[in-house]
This record gives C-alpha cells, sequence and structure tokens, in this order.
C-alpha cells in the first residue's frame, strides 16, 4: 500500500507539472526530417522531459526515470520542479538520505515552499524521524493553516494513536480548501466509525462514492456500519461491492464471508474465507473463521485440519489449542487431546479446566500414575478453599464428590454451575458411572448457556443418550 501511494504521489506531481509547465523551446523538429543527415538533433524541454519521466515511471519503472535525469542540461540540473520530482523518485526507492539532501538544498533557496516541506517531512518520517517530520508539518500549517496534505498527515497520526476525535478535527480542515480529496474524507468517514458516528461516518462514504463509485474502502466501511446495525444483507451487499473493486484484500474477503455466514449461506461464507486464505496463506484469521464454521456443521476433520493451520501460523493462538483438544476427545485420542490442553495450560495457568482436563485424558488413556503425578502438581498452586481446588481434588482421588455437589447446586453463576456440574458428570464417566454422568451432562445442557468449551462435550454425550 506504501508503495501504491508513493506511485501515485509521483504521477500527481508529473502529471501536474506537465500540465503547467511552459514549452522552452520554440519549435519541435517535424517527424518526418527528423531522420534526414542533416537534421539538427531535437530540443531538450522540459515539457518533454517531464512526458519522457511520466512514461518511463509508468513502463519502466522509478530506477529508469531517475537515469533520465543524466540527460538534464546543466542549466536545468537545479530545476526546483524536476528536483522535486527527483526527490520523489528517490523517496519511492527507498533512497531517504539523497531525496533529504535534495530537499535540503531546495529549502535552502525557499524555506516557505509547502511542497518541497511536505515532501521533506514525507522523507523525515520514512526515516522514522518524528521530531523532523513534526517540525516541517508545523512550518507548513504556520505557512498554510488549512493546507490539506499537512493536516491529513497530523489525521493520520493522530489515528495511529487512537485520539480519533483530533484525527478529525484534521481532516476536517484538510477539506476546507480542497473539500473532494478523498484521503481526507476517508480520514472523516473512517474516525467517525471509530467514534460511532454511524450517521456521519455512512454520509461521508456516500460522498467519497458520489465523487469516485469505484472507491472500494467506502464500500468496506458501509458493509462493516450496516453489519454493526445487524443489517446483513445491506453488510455482504457493500462487501461485496469492494471485493469486486479490489479482489485481493484479505479484509473485504473476511468480511464478506462474515456477513455471509450471519445470513446463514455458509457455503458462500467458507468459500470467502477459502479465497482469503489463497491470498494470504500465512495469516490465521481465515483459517480460524473457516474452521469454526465447519465445526458448527460437525465437520470435524475439516475443522481440525484448519484449527491446526491456526497454530501453524500462529502459535500463541492457545483458543485454537483449545478447540484442537475438544475434536481429539471427540475421537477418544486420548495423548492427542491431553497434549492439546497442555498447550493451552501453558498459555493460561488459572483456567482450572486445562488441568481437569489433562488428568481426564492420563486416566482414560489407563495412565493413572501420571494423572496422579500431574494434579500432585497442580493442587499445591490452587486456594484450599476454592471450587477449584475442590474439583481437582475429587478428579485426583477419584472419590470425595458428594459435598461438592451439594456446594455446586448453591452457585448462583449459571456459567461457573454448569461447568462444574460437567465436571462432576465427567468425573462418573472417568469411573464408569455412565448413567450418573448423563444426569449432570443433561443439567448442563438445560442450562442453555454454552459460554465454556465443555459445555459441547456434554451435547455430545447427550446426543448419544437421545440416540440410544
Amino acid at each position: 500500500m506504501k508503495l501504491q501511494l508513493k506511485r501515485i504521489r509521483v504521477f500527481s506531481i508529473l502529471v501536474l507539472f506537465a500540465a503547467t509547465t511552459p514549452i522552452f523551446a520554440a519549435t519541435t523538429p517535424d517527424k518526418s526530417t527528423a531522420l534526414l543527415p542533416d537534421s539538427p538533433a531535437p530540443v531538450w524541454t522540459k515539457s518533454s522531459f517531464m512526458d519522457d519521466l511520466l512514461s518511463a515511471v509508468e513502463n519502466e519503472g522509478y530506477e529508469s526515470a531517475l537515469a533520465l535525469y543524466d540527460t538534464v542540461p546543466a542549466k536545468y540540473q537545479g530545476d526546483t520542479d524536476l528536483q522535486i520530482i527527483k526527490a520523489s523518485l528517490l523517496l519511492s526507492t527507498n533512497k531517504l538520505s539523497d531525496a533529504k539532501k535534495i530537499c535540503t538544498t531546495l529549502l535552502s533557496k525557499d524555506s516557505k515552499n509547502t511542497e518541497v516541506l511536505s515532501l521533506a517531512a514525507t522523507v523525515s518520517k520514512a526515516q522514522g524521524n518524528k521530531s523532523e517530520w513534526n517540525k516541517y508539518i508545523k512550518e507548513i500549517i504556520a505557512i498554510d493553516p488549512y493546507n490539506a496534505e499537512a493536516n491529513i498527515s497530523l489525521g493520520e497520526n493522530e489515528f495511529t494513536r487512537k485520539q480519533y476525535k483530533q484525527s478529525r478535527l484534521y481532516f476536517q480542515k484538510a477539506l476546507v480548501h480542497d473539500p473532494k480529496n478523498l484521503d481526507a474524507l476517508f480520514g472523516v468517514g473512517q474516525t467517525s466509525y471509530y467514534l460511532e458516528d454511524d450517521d456521519k461516518a455512512t454520509a461521508t462514504f456516500k460522498k467519497i462514492l458520489e465523487i469516485n463509485p469505484e472507491y472500494a474502502p467506502a464500500y468496506s466501511y458501509l458493509g462493516k456500519i450496516a453489519g454493526a446495525n445487524e443489517e446483513y444483507q445491506i453488510a455482504s451487499n457493500y462487501a461485496l461491492e469492494a471485493v469486486v473493486r479490489d479482489d485481493t484484500n484479505y479484509d473485504y474477503v473476511m468480511d464478506y464471508g462474515m456477513f455471509e455466514r450471519n445470513l446463514g449461506h455458509y457455503d458462500n461464507a467458507a468459500k470467502a474465507w477459502t479465497t482469503a486464505i489463497s491470498i494470504d496463506p500465512t495469516y490465521f484469521l481465515a483459517y480460524a473463521y473457516r474452521a469454526g464454521l465447519y465445526d458448527e456443521q460437525d465437520m470435524f476433520k475439516e475443522a481440525l485440519n484448519d484449527y491446526l493451520m491456526v497454530i501453524k501460523t500462529n502459535p500463541d493462538y492457545y483458543f485454537a489449542w483449545e478447540s484442537i483438544g475438544v475434536l481429539y476427545l471427540h475421537e477418544k485420542e486420548w495423548k492427542k487431546a491431553r497434549e492439546a490442553f497442555e498447550k493451552c495450560y501453558e498459555y493460561n495457568k488459572t483456567n482450572i479446566s486445562y488441568p481437569l482436563m489433562i488428568t481426564y485424558c492420563y486416566y482414560m488413556a489407563k495412565d493413572s500414575l501420571n494423572a496422579k503425578k500431574f494434579s500432585d502438581k497442580v493442587l499445591p498452586k490452587l486456594d484450599r478453599s476454592s471450587m477449584d481446588y475442590a474439583i481437582l481434588r475429587v478428579f485426583h482421588d477419584l472419590a470425595g464428590e458428594g459435598p461438592l455437589i451439594q456446594k455446586i447446586s448453591t452457585l448462583t453463576n449459571s456459567n461457573q454451575k454448569g461447568k462444574m456440574y460437567f465436571y462432576i458428570g465427567l468425573l462418573y464417566d472417568m469411573i464408569g458411572g455412565k448413567e450418573a454422568a448423563n444426569k449432570y451432562y443433561l443439567e448442563v445442557v438445560n442450562l442453555n448457556s454454552p459460554m465454556f468449551f465443555e459445555y459441547r462435550i456434554a451435547e455430545w454425550s447427550v446426543g448419544e443418550l437421545n440416540v440410544k
């Protein structure tokens, strides 16, 4: 995106100068006589050089355009217009020191040239010199308080700091003398979105589309606003408009898939997230979304493959390990399930679910020795008066659940109550009390409160009971 913006900047500078620069030669050689032996060499003109630069940038790249500067006559080597373009080309090829030298030279001749000051600010920002960037921007604002480019830069800077109100003020100032500036309008719309000012955001993005109907980010944000208001069909339509205009944008495709998912169009959602994966197979999010969708549809093999890809692309996303553990439990692969929950426990030592699941997996793998060894290490770390300690103690001993069940029945928090009932059911499952286990699994399912991963395992067990 940054390179694209630099390319746009160079093009805009070239087009502007090419349109406003007079032809310095009185005549241009006629093509019909240019190749005759006695024909004079074509006269170098500033305007023709601008055309050559524009053609080189468009067809051959920045380096080829820079090479053309070797043909500039000595008389024009210090020309301000040509040097501004050269500095922009150097910036676009990341030759920041050379670009800065040109800016410094030009400012020594005219310290109030806002075009040069803006370019110098851009170079300073690219070099990571924030204080110098700030100095140049302040100089521009002192000369022209409503300078669009400077105010946009200030707006973007405040946006990165999440100072959305101040950011929007700068973008609005940029519009005072340039009311159709798309960057400034987008800034107003985007900051309004984050300020939850949906009416202003919507109006601004629609204004952008009146100016440029092909502006994909405006469609994207209109989709986000509709989605936040649960207008999923409208959101999906806008997201698709964004995708049509930029089908390589990961975020647009992800949003489209999400809105289609909310509409119940699961095949479309899966296809969208598959497309997102093809756009960037190294990023975890599309795998996570598609895994969740497959999981809900009981496509366990496909879901498991995607969850494993989530971990591969983002090892710190331990929630995927949780789902991996649950799916391996479903397949009764106790060792793999235990290893997954061990990963969860590495990342979150405070969730008692993980030690309980690890202990359970050891027992189900007929490894009671390691089950007790593991829980022996965890128990001393827990508050002896806590519910967590009591339930893990019961798992360790495979006994003593009676008083705990009574205590669980008095809980008022439905999530905590359901979770504890689940582990009582799991305990009975371990020791062969299937009928008692199902009683507590039913208690969990009847809570209708699936706010913990264990709920799914209870549902599976109850489902098996209903089948029988």
